[in-house]
């Protein structure tokens, strides 16, 4: 588990009922428990925090806001799903924050941080030879969040980590080809040999290579994947004691 995630489990414990299930949701979108067009059932929610309605549509209304999840009346509530031009576009702003970012990492490493990014390489190296493509993302987050911590700069990682989180959903495919995991990993070894040998202007360019390349195989696994069948409008009859679901009818800020 990255630092980030570890991070957000002692958050977890500290933060409000609707910074808890935002903050969970994040996570089932970061490890593909929620997968792009699935649906997200407010009850189920609630019966899964223990929580009443309002914390939930607090959450949802929040990662509706980030372009996470979508709201549709009376249809209900989905994972986001985004189209080959949209992955195209966000993977190319975050190659450039990720490229700003190792060039500041090259410029501000030091000894015993050059010694954790070795073995953080090492690791994906690992998997990559073993073919464990579970393995070699936890592994690739690791060393992604390594860098980031190195830059020294909480503002542009805060960026860069939202851009990520929006493509989250599609990163479980990403590492089933093979041949994209082993240009991965080359890809690593030249990005983290220019941030040791201190090469910022090397550094940025090789991440933003690196990113790019991932943006195509992103747009690939979109255009390969059969669309997904049009939402109807649910038309059930509720109980009695039953509240309405949460849609855009039901929110006036959704409207």
């Amino acid at each position: 588990m990255s630092q980030y995630h570890t991070d957000i489990e002692k958050t977890l414990g500290l933060q409000s009922m609707q910074d808890r299930v935002r903050l969970s949701l994040e996570q089932d979108l970061r490890s593909g428990a929620l997968k792009p067009g699935e649906a997200i059932s407010e009850q189920a929610l609630c019966e899964r925090f223990q929580a009443s309605r309002t914390p939930v549509r607090e959450a949802l209304l929040l990662l509706s806001a980030k372009g996470l999840v979508s709201i549709l009346p009376r249809a209900g509530i989905y994972v986001r799903q985004l189209d080959a031009r949209e992955i195209i576009a966000m993977m190319e702003g975050l190659a450039e924050l990720e490229g700003v970012l190792a060039r500041l990492a090259a410029n501000r490493i030091h000894g015993e941080q050059k010694a954790l990014l070795l073995a953080a390489l090492e690791q994906t190296s690992s998997c990559a030879k073993s073919a464990d493509s579970v393995g070699y993302e936890q592994a690739n987050a690791k060393l992604h969040d390594l860098i980031y911590q190195i830059s020294g700069n909480a503002y542009i990682v805060e960026q860069t980590r939202e851009a990520r989180l929006r493509v989250a959903p599609y990163r479980g495919k990403m590492f089933e080809k093979q041949e994209r995991l082993f240009r991965s990993q080359a890809e690593h070894e030249a990005v983290v040999a220019a941030i040791v040998n201190e090469d910022a202007e090397s550094a940025a360019e090789a991440m933003r290579q690196h990113i790019s390349a991932g943006g195509r195989t992103f747009a690939d696994v979109v255009l390969s994947t059969p669309p997904p069948a049009p939402i109807q409008p649910r038309r059930r009859k509720r109980k009695p004691d039953e509240k309405p679901e949460f849609t855009s009818d039901s929110d006036p800020r959704l409207s």
